[in-house]
């Protein structure tokens, strides 16, 4: 997986467009601000108890992922909220541009934010926004995308659907020294979908690594409903310590208030032929205490099935 500093060394950059100077949007700007996802957009949202020596293990790791993925959410709109509340550079037409900027800690580079609005009906509005960066000195058919981002509303100009990638290998290929930071060494590429519109509101996040990474891939995906209840999944590919491929995955439900379940499936062992084969679940309370626990080995249970609330 990638750290929660995941784009410590392109936020660092981002910063200087800072430079641009500040001030509120113009009103025909607006669009154009309302359009940038948010971090509450694409976040998850739970009651996370705080954890207790005896917490139910299946809980800690739900409670440990949900808080990677805020954590990477965090950083990966920190990429587009710096140019949140600065005027743009240039106005051009249906296109806005903030910068180019030079690189606080890279000198011979520049980056500039770059998005377009498109109307696709009197009821939806669609904009695209890329985060770019050249060497300074090159024209402008040099630039290569880091962030790339897309946004259609639905209902109002705050809901719609969005979509979101990071193509760390694009910019890694260009000579950029994105390896600088080690939350980024191994990273080829992430994708992040959300979906706000109605409930349940969804987000997806997809994480692929470069081939000579161990852990090859990771994927996320998050449902919200009304009243607070939700569903995560999160699975991941690697390999063992010998290279034999492995493949779990992890799927947890809560209700509002924090009680939840979670059941653990492996898709692919060394030792597991079959696909989808259990190898445990955790059910617990809001005190995030288990009510109810099976494991696979040494097929071992505590507690009843029908205290789970899923």
């Amino acid at each position: 997986m990638i750290s929660r500093r995941m784009v410590a060394i392109a936020l660092a950059l981002i910063g200087a467009i800072g430079l641009g100077g500040c001030g509120n949007y113009s009103n025909e700007d607006l669009d154009f601000q309302l359009a940038l996802p948010d971090q509450s957009d694409i976040a998850v949202k739970v009651q996370l108890s705080a954890s207790r020596t005896d917490s139910a293990e299946y809980y800690l790791a739900t409670r440990n992922a949900i808080n990677t993925f805020n954590a990477m959410v965090v950083d990966l709109v920190a990429l587009i909220d710096h140019v949140r509340g600065n005027s743009p550079t240039s106005r051009q037409g249906n296109r806005r541009i903030w910068g180019p900027f030079p690189s606080e800690i890279y000198p011979t580079w520049e980056i500039r934010v770059v998005m377009d609005r498109s109307t696709v009906s009197s009821a939806l509005l669609h904009m695209d926004y890329w985060v770019q960066l050249r060497l300074i000195g090159q024209d402008d058919s040099t630039w290569v995308s880091f962030l790339v981002g897309a946004y259609t509303s639905q209902g109002s100009a705050r809901t719609g659907q969005g979509d979101i990638r990071l193509l760390a290998n694009d910019v890694r290929l260009a000579g950029y020294r994105i390896d600088d930071d080690p939350g980024l060494a191994n990273l080829d590429n992430l994708h992040v979908t959300y979906n706000n519109a109605a409930y349940p509101m969804t987000v997806t996040m997809d994480i692929v690594n470069l081939p000579t990474a161990t852990t090859k891939s990771g994927s996320y995906t998050y449902a919200q409903n009304q009243d607070g209840s939700g569903r995560m999944t999160f699975d991941w590919q690697g390999l063992t310590d010998t290279g034999v491929p492995i493949t779990a995955n992890m799927t947890s439900q809560w209700l509002g208030s924090g009680a939840g379940r979670s059941d653990l499936t492996a898709d692919l062992t060394p030792n597991l032929t079959n696909q989808s084969t259990p190898l445990g679940t955790d059910c617990w309370g809001v005190d995030t205490v288990a009510t109810y626990t099976y494991r696979r080995q040494g097929d071992t249970t505590t507690g009843f099935p029908d205290s789970c609330l899923f």
